[in-house]
């Protein structure tokens, strides 16, 4: 397995585990952690950009007002979608996120239909539509209707369609997007704590106090990893490995923290498992007729 292929695929995995280090700070408040998280993020994004001589690009980004206001749209939204999932993980409800990053591809695919005219093939509609049944299971059999994953989902699916405008490399869109929004989730978090907040009362103290800052580390290095292996993986594998992450995260709900699947909301898996192997299928039958169609001349070049 080739070094950008491995770093994705560390990438995918952190993130799936991710829910562990949360499930730490389940007893704080989960807008402190967010605000928490969003500042340590940009001192170690701050921290590791002029090792990856980054500065120059950042600064351009700063200097472009229609970049910047994209930045901020980008900031606000993965800001949005990490306190969601924050929230899940101390609200015991990883099953959740899980079920938001098997959706998340399919919400793409139909963000690109109505945002960028993106055409879908017969097999992604057929995909898109299973999903929603899926979705649509536990309202109609239990009255239940699993919001925190579709905003979790949707978020995510809204920050990579304008994130994919914007066209910033993933290290300096980290630091600008967390710069945009620290200031804010810094007096918030300032507000809280001197209000009372977890480490003024003792709720948080001795070597949970680490975890705070660690925030930052574990919310970075996913990211350098991906963005740092990308460029030399086929989208096709990374499509793939996308997988893993939810896969973890349904693992370590139903395994580490017991949480229960009701018959719904094991509809909803079965239907969006069912409409992700189509989308997988599909994609793999097109990239095979699209190498297939490729002119010899080329091929040699």
């Amino acid at each position: 397995m080739k070094k950008g292929t491995l770093m994705v695929l560390a990438s995918y995995v952190l993130w799936g585990l991710l829910t562990i280090f949360w499930k730490l700070l389940a007893d704080i408040d989960s807008f402190y952690v967010l605000c928490c998280r969003i500042v340590f993020s940009l001192a170690v994004s701050a921290a590791l950009l002029p090792l990856t001589g980054g500065w120059a690009e950042a600064k351009a980004v700063l200097k472009d007002r229609k970049l910047l206001l994209r930045m901020l749209a980008c900031g606000l939204l993965i800001s949005f979608n990490w306190g969601v999932l924050i929230y899940c993980v101390s609200a015991g409800r990883v099953l959740d996120t899980s079920l938001a990053y098997y959706i998340n591809p399919l919400l793409a695919i139909l963000l690109g239909f109505i945002l960028f005219r993106e055409k879908l093939t017969a097999a992604q509609w057929v995909s898109v539509i299973i999903a929603a049944i899926g979705v649509a299971a536990p309202m109609v059999m239990a009255g239940q209707f699993p919001y925190l994953a579709l905003l979790c989902g949707l978020s995510f699916a809204l920050y990579g369609a304008v994130k994919k405008k914007a066209n910033v490399p993933g290290g300096i869109s980290t630091f600008i997007e967390t710069l945009l929004v620290a200031p804010i989730a810094l007096a918030v978090a300032l507000v809280m704590e001197l209000n009372a907040g977890p480490i003024s009362t003792g709720a948080l103290s001795g070597w949970r106090l680490l975890l705070l800052p660690a925030a930052g580390a574990v919310t970075f290095l996913p990211v350098f990893l991906y963005s740092s292996g990308i460029p030399g993986t086929p989208m096709s594998l990374s499509g793939v490995l996308m997988y893993i992450n939810p896969t973890l995260q349904l693992l370590c709900g139903l395994v580490l923290f017991n949480e229960t699947m009701s018959s719904a909301i094991l509809v909803t898996f079965v239907c969006v498992w069912v409409a992700t192997i189509i989308y997988l299928v599909s994609g793999a039958v097109q990239r095979k007729k699209a190498a297939g169609t490729v002119p010899a001349a080329e091929v040699e070049q």
